[in-house]
């Protein structure tokens, strides 16, 4: 082997690459580059596991870039620069010096990504020799430097998409395999429901058991719809009365409260007229079900819960207390819940461990609505979350309107 000659670099790039395609975000480093080095070509390789790319150049043909790419990442300097390629050893009986289009000129930077492996190079090429200043070699690095952030950022991207992609299609599946059974309870419930004696089955036990099912299936729903939906439009969708969902709260959680001994009190202050948007909705019921489920693991035998729903029509929010006198939780717990990280909680009353993803679910749920939620607790006294979850124009504009007929009739 020649001394100028070169083998593949050891540590390849772990990007990877389209052959042959144009990466549009990095046009535009190249066009400073040129400017910067005034020259009239400027382009980016990447050496790939099996192949080197132009990713981005401004000229048709780059049949002259796999040894100038392989020789820059050979340096130990971080630019590499040779004012006349005709007088190179290296160079000189190249094609693209010898013959059209007759460089002369050339200067490069590595690519390198933040592990320190070098993975191509960013340079120019000039149809006449020269120097350039210390200035210029230093604003090319820089630049060199910003075009690795785009590329690993790019990089990045792609794989996060390809994940969000897989995690889409695995929810789908999921939602099939978990709608299937469920949809077989909602079924039988029916078929039972109609039977004319329910001496066996009595009609309110299989009511709820169908009501839950259901709700499990409006619940993935919505998770199904927040997937599919590029924004958060609530005035598109179609609405639902607030107090329907109060109703399947209490028959949700009146049962094992119910079977725990534990009282469950709901008090709703909020007006019977409100419509919310089907995707608010679902999330309101996604919150206060999490919120109910821990407060009934964590609250003793004889034991108290309260759900108090009102509104601030200045604020335009919906406020929800959930509050009960169970064990509570430590400093160190309430620590990590307003850090937003999992809130491992002791043994419940039934000896059962908590992980401490719940928690963390809901303050992500109560954020995506643009909402807030806090807690006050004590070891020992008991726990009280607040939440407010701001409530669309259009339901708020209506609402206003029916408190000043409300009003007026009272003064009428």
């Amino acid at each position: 082997m020649n001394d100028h000659e070169t083998d593949r670099p050891h540590q390849p790039s772990p990007l990877t690459l389209d052959p042959n395609k144009q990466y549009l975000d990095l046009q535009t480093y190249t066009e400073l580059g040129q400017q910067i080095m005034d020259a009239p070509v400027c382009e980016i390789n990447i050496i790939d596991t099996y192949y080197q790319d132009t990713v981005a150049h401004n000229v048709d043909e780059a049949v002259y870039k796999d040894l100038i790419c392989y020789d820059t990442i050979r340096q130990n300097g971080r630019i590499y620069e040779i004012e006349d390629l005709a007088k190179n050893k290296h160079y000189k009986d190249q094609s693209y010096v010898k013959s059209s289009p007759y460089f002369q000129y050339h200067c490069s930077a590595k690519l390198t990504n933040k592990t320190g492996r070098t993975i191509g190079s960013m340079y120019v090429l000039d149809t006449k020799s020269k120097s350039v200043s210390k200035d210029q070699k230093e604003q090319f690095q820089q630049l060199a430097l910003l075009v690795m952030n785009t590329i690993e950022l790019e990089s990045q991207f792609r794989d996060l998409k390809t994940k969000f992609t897989t995690l889409h299609e695995s929810i789908h599946k999921i939602n099939h395999d978990v709608r299937t059974p469920i949809s077989g309870i909602v079924g039988v419930s029916d078929l039972l429901l109609e039977k004319k004696d329910h001496t066996e089955f009595p009609t309110q036990q299989i009511t709820m058991i169908k009501e839950a099912a259901e709700t499990i299936i409006n619940i993935i729903d919505g998770v199904l719809e927040d997937l599919n939906t590029d924004n958060y439009e609530y005035q598109e969708q179609k609405k639902t009365p607030f107090i329907n969902s109060v109703e399947q709260l209490k028959r949700l959680f009146r049962p094992p409260s119910k079977a725990k001994e534990v009282s469950l009190t709901f008090v709703n202050k909020v007006d019977a007229s409100l419509d919310l948007p089907r995707p608010l909705s679902l999330k309101l019921l996604q919150i206060t079900s999490n919120l109910l489920s821990n407060a009934v693991k964590f609250t003793p035998p004889n034991g108290a819960i309260k759900v108090t729903m009102t509104h601030e029509t200045d604020k335009n929010m919906l406020c929800i207390s959930v509050s009960d006198n169970g064990q509570g939780m430590t400093a160190d717990q309430l620590m990590d819940f307003n850090k937003g990280t999992p809130v491992a909680r002791a043994a419940d009353n039934d000896r059962k461990e908590s992980v401490g993803q719940g928690l963390r679910f809901i303050k992500e749920v109560v954020a995506q609505t643009g909402g807030t939620i806090s807690v006050k607790t004590g070891q020992n006294n008991g726990t009280q979350f607040l939440v407010t979850l701001p409530i669309p124009v259009d339901n708020f504009e209506k609402l206003l309107s029916s408190l000043q007929e409300n009003q007026n009739q009272r003064e009428g």
